[in-house]
């Protein structure tokens, strides 16, 4: 639970980071992996609350909401710099491309269609109905967290 701020007052966003030159950066499972460690590590600290996410080979969706002391520039620049830090040491090349794609959810409405189109990208890319990059897995259930209050009513 992220603390300071009261929750009505914290916003939700759906942001999407594309890899530099649409490279299939995460076609590499040990960079998928690593990716996602470094998101959840910061979850961890405190940074955000993650709502949803999807791995895809060329691009990142993630449902976040920001904790109170963390703007979402603040956020990415954790999430894109954290990773580019880490995956280095197996690929020095630059992975992200400029700038990130924001949609801050306005309501439960929006909050639901913003899961549904990240739990959809990988059937809508005829990826394997076994891909594991997403929130939706299994393997992730307790790696995510539940809608924020304020988006609830």
């Amino acid at each position: 639970m992220l603390s300071g701020m009261p929750p009505e007052q914290r916003n939700t966003y759906a942001i999407t980071l594309g890899t530099f030159l649409q490279h299939q950066h995460f076609q590499v499972e040990a960079h998928t992996e690593l990716f996602l460690a470094t998101l959840m590590r910061y979850r961890e600290q405190g940074k955000f609350l993650v709502h949803g996410f999807v791995i895809m080979p060329n691009h990142v969706h993630i449902l976040l909401t920001p904790a109170h002391d963390q703007p979402l520039p603040k956020c990415v620049q954790l999430i894109k710099g954290g990773y580019s830090f880490a995956v280095r040491k197996l690929q020095p090349q630059q992975v992200w491309q400029n700038g990130y794609h924001e949609h801050r959810v306005r309501d439960l409405m929006d909050y639901d269609n913003q899961l549904r189109y990240i739990a959809n990208n990988p059937p809508a890319a005829r990826l394997p109905k076994t891909f594991r990059f997403v929130h939706t897995h299994a393997e992730w259930s307790g790696l995510v967290d539940p809608c924020p209050d304020a988006l609830l009513g």
